[in-house]
């Protein structure tokens, strides 16, 4: 089970990190495509905001995820590394544990969402809502991926609290 749960977070994480510095390279684009026809040719496009929007939805989401697996979450360590192992080891515990919680949370309601929101468009591009809907809970579920794998990382002692 381990193994089958390291595997498969692995994997989430390779396809995750390749979509986050896609998504990174097109919002890039994207920017400098609409500065470039603001402040150049003079006539401001209205695709690229609503573009920007998307890519940066899912970017945003998508990091996260891979912030969970890699325990680059926000935490004071000044304080955290006072405390003894033991106790850290707890607290490390804890704090997973509510991000595991925090990630169904986010695909139950992302999954909400997505269903009040279907058939609905966007404004400009005319793509149907669900598309950016949808990074919630693909990322509610890579997040509890990732956190179920860190529980168990720590466990066996394979990552630094």
């Amino acid at each position: 089970m381990a193994t089958l749960l390291r595997r498969l977070s692995d994997l989430c994480a390779w396809v995750t990190k390749a979509m986050v510095v896609l998504l990174a390279v097109a919002l890039i684009l994207c920017l400098l495509i609409a500065i470039f026809f603001r402040y150049v040719v003079g006539q401001a496009l209205s695709w690229p905001e609503e573009l920007s929007m998307l890519l940066f939805a899912w970017l945003v989401l998508l990091a996260s995820s891979l912030g969970v697996r890699e325990g680059f979450h926000v935490r004071l360590t000044v304080i955290f590394n006072r405390f003894p192992p033991l106790l850290r080891k707890e607290m490390s515990y804890s704090i997973i544990s509510l991000i595991i919680a925090f990630g169904a949370v986010l695909f139950w309601s992302g999954q909400d969402l997505v269903v009040r929101t279907s058939g609905n468009l966007s404004a400009t591009l005319g793509y149907p809502l669900e598309i950016i809907n949808s990074s919630a809970p693909v990322c509610g579920v890579l997040i509890v991926i990732h956190g179920l794998y860190r529980l168990l990382a720590i466990a066996k002692g394979e990552v630094e609290l």
